[in-house]
């Protein structure tokens, strides 16, 4: 069964689209070796569930994203359908009806990564934690909530329907909104880890305890509520932007990474992820920063990181 991983955070712009973006790009860049124990090119499958679409746009570009859930005569399912459609009959068919195979861009329009797929977003998602929370159906037959808590199916919802497709992946990684709502506790829910993106900073820090405390709350209450239920672990904790001096951390940040190290031990990621213009050159392209390490020396260092945090990625996943 593949590992399904949330990728979460309370603070807005520390990275969680651009971690997930490039972690399940790095593992097709990586050197494999038997101390990492995969098969070449993982399958990964990427799952934006925030309304904010970064993910998707990423991925797809942007004019694709809008033609294919706006322009066309027949626009795609996305997540929000998954939602809706099962709420409403207990079914949903994501492998045949909603996931884009093969669309995850490289470089240049016709270049794709063929061992990526994607679950798109749509911006009418901020709707769907509402029509949760106001869904009053009795639980659906493969969903047995225990009687401490009936409506506990509210949270089961995408675990049901990534069951049918896990054994097809060995990766799933979910970029999750920056808040607590049953979208986020549905991926937090369906996952064996957790993954957490942040900057160094005062506020970023106290944000993690935040984080880690809520989802050790939400392990108990699920465990009390569901006997199928397993924990979701601590993965790690990345850190991003981080600004250098002659290769090294600056001083601020460097007294604040330090502190997150003493205080979370080694739950932080050993590699960290620079502050530069190479992920932006290249997002505003809809390519991960491995397009441009041949144009520019930061995307290239940028890049040297991200494999090196892919690796570790693999390497906690066990």
């Amino acid at each position: 069964m593949g590992k399904v991983i949330s990728v979460i955070n309370w603070k807005g712009g520390v990275g969680k689209t651009t971690i997930t973006h490039h972690i399940a790009v790095g593992l097709q860049k990586l050197e494999y070796s038997k101390e990492l124990g995969l098969e070449k090119y993982p399958k990964v499958l990427l799952l934006d569930a925030d309304a904010q679409c970064n993910l998707s746009i990423a991925c797809l570009g942007d004019n694709q994203f809008e033609d294919l859930t706006y322009k066309k005569d027949t626009p795609i399912p996305t997540i929000k359908d998954i939602f809706e459609k099962y709420l409403d009959d207990g079914t949903f068919d994501i492998e045949n009806n909603i996931i884009l195979k093969e669309k995850v861009r490289s470089r240049e329009p016709n270049y794709v990564f063929n061992h990526i797929d994607l679950v798109p977003s749509h911006p009418d998602l901020i709707y769907t934690d509402m029509f949760i929370a106001q869904h009053n159906t009795k639980p659906k037959p493969k969903i047995k909530p225990n009687l401490l808590q009936t409506d506990v199916y509210k949270f089961q919802i995408l675990d049901a329907i990534l069951k049918s497709v896990r054994d097809k992946y060995d990766y799933i990684l979910i970029d999750c909104p920056p808040n607590l709502n049953y979208i986020t506790q549905n991926a937090l829910y369906a996952s064996d880890y957790y993954l957490i993106p942040t900057i160094a900073d005062k506020l970023s820090s106290y944000g993690i305890m935040a984080v880690s405390n809520a989802v050790n709350n939400l392990n108990n209450n699920f465990m009390a509520a569901s006997q199928d239920y397993n924990e979701t672990k601590l993965l790690g904790i990345v850190l991003n932007n981080i600004r250098e001096y002659r290769k090294k951390p600056k001083k601020s940040q460097f007294n604040i990474m330090q502190s997150l190290q003493q205080l979370f031990k080694n739950d932080v990621f050993s590699q960290y992820l620079t502050y530069g213009d190479g992920i932006p050159r290249a997002s505003a392209m809809a390519y991960p920063v491995f397009a441009l390490e041949n144009k520019f020396a930061n995307a290239k260092r940028q890049g040297d990181f991200l494999r090196e945090i892919s690796i570790e990625f693999v390497k906690r996943c066990r």
